[in-house]
């Protein structure tokens, strides 16, 4: 263990050498002696001590209290005062400067041990205390969230930049002021919200921001925060104030919500796409089933001719079909048909069949008001007309033409059917 070092600021040589040999006897490094102030602060500045033993009466314009002062504050080295005086008024101006003993002279050598020991002790104890301060505050200070710290009584003794950026206070404003005029929340309704640190303390346990709060800072910018608010205990489980860590969660919130509305987005697209596949299939359902009744139909009519023995009268299969809605507008055309009327499945599809079907001597009207009449009219039998069918290329064509309903499954009229055969 290496000695202690002793710097002596003594006006007086033939006490400073007695002291000089007396710290050496009980094995103390004496790193130099001053007889004025000025010249000690000096000294002590190139070979800082241990500790320093200082006579408060100096030759010179500075007394040892002065002096003390200065090596407290700018060098943090330990001054125990060795005086003849007792004064009042000398003791209160020492006790201003902190020192780590005061001796009264004549003094032995083991107060003078016992001074020199608990000073160094005492001074190593605050170096460590002071080094961990400053670790934890620069901590404090480098975290991305925001401390705030109080007493009992929710008054604020620390806060880090951050704290300070996000509430618009600075630390100085908010030391001594109470948590909530620092920290002051809202809910979503903009309700001002309880105040944690006070809730903490309160019920001695950790509060928790269990809801969307609103940060409302000295400026009035509004903010999206979570928190949470501890009370700090000491080692005997007594109060000692809490600590309240917060932080801006706006962009957060943001994302959550931009990903909600795309979400949102998202859904209403798959149902309208739903809904428009919906459509097709029922389309596709009607146009199959269109199939299967002229399908039907013909089977029918075959197996009657055969049965009925007029095997020359068979019919035969349409030359073409037209398939249309409610609406009379065209949703499936064969091959045949398109051969006949010259319009293709692709250019027909949902062109109202009048717009498709010309017939010589009959109106495009009086032919929707003949199909009409077989799909909203409900007219039983199938509606038949021998006609000349006029190409889109104006090609004449003799054709009949039967028009018949076609019925979902529950008996409903959908659409109909016209077939188109060649005279």
């Amino acid at each position: 263990m290496a000695e202690t070092s002793v710097w002596i600021v003594e006006d007086e040589s033939i006490v400073a050498m007695d002291l000089k040999a007396r710290l050496q006897k009980m094995g103390y490094s004496v790193t130099g002696i001053s007889g004025y102030a000025e010249e000690a602060i000096e000294e002590i500045r190139l070979h800082p001590p241990d500790i320093v033993l200082m006579d408060i009466v100096l030759k010179g314009t500075m007394d040892g209290i002065e002096a003390a002062a200065i090596i407290r504050e700018e060098l943090e080295i330990p001054v125990v005062y060795l005086t003849a005086y007792s004064e009042e008024g000398t003791i209160s101006r020492a006790k201003t400067t902190e020192p780590y003993g005061y001796i009264l002279k004549p003094f032995n050598e083991r107060d003078l041990q016992i001074a020199i020991e608990i000073a160094v002790y005492k001074s190593s104890m605050e170096r460590r205390l002071r080094a961990s301060e400053r670790w934890l505050k620069t901590t404090m200070q480098s975290m991305g969230e925001g401390i705030i710290a109080t007493d009992t009584g929710g008054v604020v003794r620390f806060m880090n930049p951050v704290a300070s950026s996000l509430t618009g206070v600075g630390e100085e404003q908010a030391a001594g002021s109470p948590s909530g005029a620092v920290f002051r929340i809202e809910n979503g309704a903009g309700n001002r919200g309880a105040d944690p640190v006070l809730q903490a303390l309160r019920d001695q346990r950790a509060v928790y921001s269990d809801q969307l709060m609103v940060l409302v800072s000295l400026d009035g910018t509004r903010r999206f925060v979570e928190y949470t608010a501890t009370p700090i205990m000491d080692e005997k489980a007594h109060l000692t104030g809490s600590v309240l860590i917060f932080r801006d969660i706006s962009d957060r919130v943001r994302t959550e919500e931009e990903l909600r509305r795309h979400r949102e987005h998202l859904e209403e697209l798959v149902a309208e796409r739903t809904l428009e596949l919906r459509k097709v299939n029922a389309r596709l359902e009607q146009t199959l089933h269109h199939i299967d009744m002229i399908e039907k139909k013909w089977v029918e009519d075959s197996l009657v001719s055969e049965v009925a023995g007029s095997y020359t009268a068979q019919p035969r299969m349409p030359d073409g079909l037209i398939s249309v809605d409610s609406g009379l507008h065209v949703r499936l055309i064969n091959y045949a048909a398109e051969e006949m009327i010259g319009w293709t499945q692709k250019d027909a599809e949902n062109q109202p069949l009048s717009a498709i079907l010309s017939l010589e001597g009959h109106s495009k009207d009086a032919i929707a008001k003949q199909i009409r009449s077989v799909v909203v009219g409900g007219v039983r039998e199938p509606v038949e007309m021998d006609c000349i069918l006029l190409r889109r290329d104006s090609v004449r064509m003799p054709v009949r033409i039967r028009v018949e309903p076609f019925r979902d499954h529950s008996g409903v009229i959908i659409g109909a059917t016209v077939s188109l055969h060649r005279m």
